[in-house]
């Protein structure tokens, strides 16, 4: 059995560090291909405990919150912001109020907006209470990511200037539609009662027409389900990874919107992650080394809070349920049960005569 060494990482580690650019990789970090895991970071170089390795605007978010219209950790619908959005003066909703979750912080916001939101908001009012009373929440939420990254995609068509992918983004990584193509995910990554069931959602739902003028396929629809299943980020008001545990007790707190980053979504997961990740207050997602990083050394993140699935089968069951793999973490690897063998001189032998 290969032994671990925890390293101890103090929960108040800040990230105010982070560069104020929408996107940034520190030079060290590259993207690499491994033939099992597919893509994922590595450093180049050592990195000391703190440094900020990554930070990325999320191509399309959605808030996660209940009672959206007197919620205070709704965040601003303009994807270049992403604030939260108080309560009074400083909210604006929707002139053609297609739902309470669509929200601005200011009038600018909603303008520059204007384009994006003009392609979702049809199809939110004519479907976002039926979805929800028929399939639920998270399958709304689902739906509503996908229609975010294709407005996204559509702001991109029709003005490039101001899309996520014009900003300068270093080689590593392709960054826009372009870096969602490249996302892992496909029907082959899901069990098939799930593909099936996205499927019936996107024929119904997420087909080309007046009301969605996406101009993609239905097939091309369901792979972005199975892209974004596989790769979205829930935002939480505490870091996500940090480990052991603190003591006292505290978990990343109550999740309040989802994303899709096109880079950060490289990194694969840990149950002993050197990274700890949390969206900043303009909902970009950054990534902090919790350890020294050697040379060399894959960069992981934890998907879930371990706070919450503690042991080796919670842990296991989880990821498998939620993202079909069996994690070979050192961690998890290090606490599996050592299976009793016996030596071949403690097997009778046979009778030879």
């Amino acid at each position: 059995m290969s032994e671990v060494v925890y390293i101890t990482v103090e929960p108040s580690i800040q990230l105010h560090g982070a560069p104020t650019q929408p996107y940034w990789i520190h030079p060290q970090l590259i993207d690499s291909i491994d033939p099992v895991k597919g893509r994922q970071f590595r450093v180049s170089d050592h990195i000391p405990k703190g440094t900020c390795l990554l930070v990325d605007r999320p191509y399309a978010a959605i808030p996660v919150v209940d009672e959206p219209a007197t919620n205070e950790n709704l965040t601003c619908s303009y994807p270049a912001c992403n604030r939260r959005v108080a309560l009074g003066t400083e909210r604006f909703s929707c002139p053609n109020a297609c739902i309470d979750d669509v929200a601005w912080c200011g009038t600018t916001c909603r303008d520059l907006d204007q384009i994006r939101h003009a392609f979702e908001c049809t199809w939110l009012k004519r479907y976002s209470k039926p979805i929800r009373s028929k399939r639920g929440e998270y399958e709304f939420g689902m739906l509503w990511l996908i229609i975010r990254l294709l407005a996204t995609r559509q702001v991109e068509v029709q003005n490039p200037s101001a899309s996520n992918g014009s900003k300068p983004f270093p080689p590593v990584s392709k960054h826009g539609w372009d870096g969602i193509n490249m996302l892992c995910g496909s029907v082959e990554t899901w069990s098939h009662d799930r593909v099936r069931n996205w499927s019936t959602l996107a024929k119904k739902y997420l087909q080309n027409s007046t009301i969605l003028p996406h101009g993609l396929s239905t097939d091309r629809i369901l792979h972005l389900i199975c892209q974004e299943e596989a790769n979205s980020f829930g935002l939480y008001p505490r870091e996500t990874g940090v480990f052991p545990i603190p003591t006292p007790f505290v978990d990343r707190g109550e999740q309040f919107a989802a994303a899709v980053y096109p880079t950060a979504a490289i990194a694969n997961h840990s149950c002993l992650p050197n990274l700890i990740h949390k969206a900043d207050d303009q909902g970009r997602m950054v990534f902090t080394a919790s350890r020294d990083i050697n040379k060399g050394e894959e960069c992981c993140i934890s998907y879930f809070d371990l706070t919450q699935y503690t042991d080796l089968t919670t842990r296991r069951q989880h990821l498998k349920n939620s993202f079909r793999f069996t994690c070979k973490c050192e961690r998890c690897v290090s606490e599996e049960p050592v299976e009793e063998t016996s030596p071949w001189n403690t097997i009778p032998m046979m009778d030879m005569e």
